[in-house]
């Protein structure tokens, strides 16, 4: 406390603290004030993020209502799948993991969901809702999209057709593909019973079942196989097994009739040829100069070795390339297996069957058949083949 001249009382501290408060208040204000400044940053910060999320995962999901999604010509429309699902959601999710799904039609009555590649929206009945996947759901580089384009079955959890008519003859005899990405999720889903992956050949009834222990027993009733994959009854090992047509009787060695049975029809007399032919024939035997005829013999060849352990809630892709008699299986990119066939596997003319009763438990996504034998690039290309979106 100061005294002044007129003796009257000057309160300096109260005029000094008032002029401190004065200060802190306007600190405090400023820190409130960076304070609320940096939260509305933050805020529309949020806002552009909430946005591009909208954008990125919600904005795909334009359900049109009173459409549908069928191929360009609806005369010849085929659906990639045709399965009830509970909602329009579920639908579009399995369209998602369908890499060759362009869109779906979901009718809400009857609760049946079409899968379509290459189709078109068209003005529908009140019951029928479209889909149709964005652009940013599909590749864009080239060396994929070729492959995508030989993708027979994109992705499926039950049984499956493929008409033959979709699958091409080999541009050399011999010389074709199959590759596929397998996740298994209950091995002991029909176990004891060779569990069916896929098979090209002999026609399956509709409503039967493949019920096999014995793989003997189950050739017999499925000798055409172009090829055919099995889980075996009681391991998680993959079984590969293939057609193929031999020649039978038929001459070897240096000289074309060298050590050869030989049969005149008429007399029904043989003789065994231990001379060549030609100018050096043994002409002291019993002949009448006819010519071996070469039988053709087919067989259902399978892979020395099954693929061993294939893992459980894994996805994993086997690739399996014909050149000619000789076969290289490739697993996850890695060549695994080369295999010598006794004959030249030979392609029919029948359906393919995927995943039919009694089947292993998980699914298949990306079946490829591709006409021609696959170099370690094409293989590499192919896994890279996925949905550019998951999980969703």
């Amino acid at each position: 406390m100061i005294i002044d001249k007129n003796n009257h009382l000057l309160n300096k501290s109260k005029v000094y603290e008032t002029k401190n408060n004065n200060k802190d208040n306007t600190e405090h204000k400023n820190i409130f004030s960076d304070f609320y400044l940096i939260g509305f940053i933050l805020l529309i910060g949020l806002c552009f993020i909430g946005y591009a999320i909208y954008i990125y995962k919600f904005k795909s999901v334009e359900i049109q209502e009173n459409s549908s999604f069928y191929g360009e010509d609806v005369n010849l429309y085929e659906p990639l799948f045709n399965e009830q699902l509970n909602t329009i959601n579920d639908c579009i999710d399995t369209c998602k993991q369908n890499i060759i799904c362009d869109g779906i039609t979901y009718n809400s009555q009857s609760q049946m969901c079409s899968g379509t590649k290459n189709g078109l929206v068209r003005n529908d009945n009140s019951e029928y809702s479209a889909w149709v996947k964005p652009k940013e759901f599909n590749l864009t580089e080239q060396n994929t999209k070729d492959f995508k384009k030989a993708i027979i079955v994109g992705h499926t959890k039950t049984n499956k057709v493929v008409n033959r008519m979709n699958l091409q003859n080999p541009y050399r005899i011999g010389y074709f593909s199959y590759s596929f990405n397998l996740t298994i999720y209950d091995f002991y889903k029909n176990y004891g019973s060779w569990r069916h992956v896929f098979h090209k050949g002999t026609e399956i009834e509709e409503g039967s079942i493949i019920n096999y222990q014995s793989w003997e027993n189950l050739v017999k009733d499925f000798p055409i196989q172009s090829i055919g994959v099995w889980l075996a009854p009681f391991t998680n090992n993959l079984r590969i097994a293939v057609t193929t047509q031999s020649e039978t009787n038929k001459n070897t060695g240096t000289y074309s009739d060298a050590f050869v049975k030989k049969c005149n029809d008429i007399t029904e007399e043989c003789y065994i040829t231990d001379m060549p032919g030609g100018k050096w024939a043994d002409t002291t035997r019993i002949s009448d100069k006819s010519k071996t005829n070469i039988q053709l013999s087919d067989n259902l060849e399978f892979f020395d070795n099954d693929l061993q352990n294939i893992p459980i809630n894994k996805e994993i892709n086997i690739t399996i390339t014909f050149k000619g008699t000789d076969v290289e299986v490739y697993y996850d990119g890695k060549i695994v297996k080369v295999v010598k066939l006794d004959g030249l596997p030979i392609i029919n003319k029948s359906n393919l069957y995927a995943m039919n009763d009694k089947t292993f438990g998980g699914e298949i996504n990306n079946l490829i058949y591709y006409p021609d034998h696959l170099t370690l690039d094409n293989i590499k290309n192919i896994i890279e083949l996925k949905p550019i979106i998951e999980n969703n």
